[in-house]
Parts: C-alpha cells; sequence; structure tokens
C-alpha cells in the first residue's frame, strides 16, 4: 500500500502495480490501468481522469481485498428449506473465503473492501436466503451467527 501523505515515487507505483521498480511508466498509462487493472477495492484509488496527478495514488492498496458479490434477504426463517422457498434476495453482500461459494467461516460484508460487518434485517441466529451472484446466481440457506467481534459468519450453508 503507498503511503497516505508526502512524497510518492514513479518507482513506487511501478512497485505496487506488481512490476519492477525500474520499469518505464506513464503516470496517465499507469491511472488508466495499462499496466494492471486498477483495484477499485481499495479505499482510495487513481481516476483515470485527466490530469493525471500523483496525488491521486495516496492510500491506493493494489492487493486491497475485494471479495465475492453476492445478495441476501431482508428476512430470516428457523429453517433452511423454508428461506430457500419463501425469501427472495435484495441486498448486495461481499464475502471472503476461496470461492464465491459460500462456506462455512466465511464473513459477510456491506462493502467490497470487506471493512464493514453485514448485520442482518433479522439478527443473527437465522436461516437467511443468499444468492452466488459471482456463481451464476445460484441460491443457497446460509444460517449467520455473529462473532464475538460482531462480525457476521456464516455457520451453515444449505443449497436451494
Amino acid at each position: 500500500m503507498l503511503q497516505s501523505s508526502g512524497e510518492i515515487k514513479m518507482s513506487q507505483i511501478n512497485t505496487e502495480l506488481g512490476r519492477s521498480s525500474t520499469a518505464t511508466i506513464s503516470l496517465d498509462d499507469a491511472e488508466n490501468g495499462t499496466y494492471a487493472t486498477i483495484n477499485t477495492a481499495s479505499s482510495s484509488y487513481p481516476n483515470a481522469s485527466n490530469p493525471a496527478a500523483m496525488s491521486e495514488w495516496y492510500s491506493y492498496d493494489h492487493s486491497a481485498a475485494s471479495g465475492y458479490e453476492g445478495r441476501i434477504s431482508g428476512r430470516a426463517e428457523s429453517a433452511s428449506n423454508e428461506a430457500c422457498e419463501g425469501l427472495e434476495v435484495e441486498t448486495t453482500v461481499y464475502k471472503n473465503g476461496t470461492s464465491s461459494t459460500p462456506a462455512i467461516g466465511d464473513q459477510l460484508f456491506t462493502n467490497t473492501g470487506l471493512t464493514t460487518d453485514l448485520i442482518p434485517g433479522d439478527g443473527f441466529g437465522a436461516w437467511y436466503k443468499y444468492e452466488d451472484v459471482d456463481g451464476g446466481n445460484v441460491p443457497y440457506a446460509v444460517y449467520l451467527l455473529e462473532g464475538s467481534n460482531g462480525e457476521c459468519y456464516i455457520e451453515s450453508v444449505s443449497a436451494c
């Protein structure tokens, strides 16, 4: 991640983008994603508008987590089959984990940076319908619990 203030060097931008620090670089091309796609999951990232400015790179984190996009119901049910049959997905959420498919232990967030924990509409300890958007809108029932630090995590998963 690049620093939030002070001087940023072109070599640092190269390195952040996964390139050699000595590679030839154009600030405009870097901002336009010519060398690497700009990670919009970073809390701060350069825009493609001109003129290009070094200050746009403050706090840019090329490896910021983006998670997997899904949708979840606003209401809950007491059983997985009831969640699958009776609920509609309406709220966009993001999850961590190693694939787009929901798995036990995955956490749910309201933002792509995976920093704001989801607070489910009907609370924790219930079944919600979850749709795996990145996986082709496949529906699941997920049982959500609250962790010790307020995080929202999946305790159980059932395919619909």
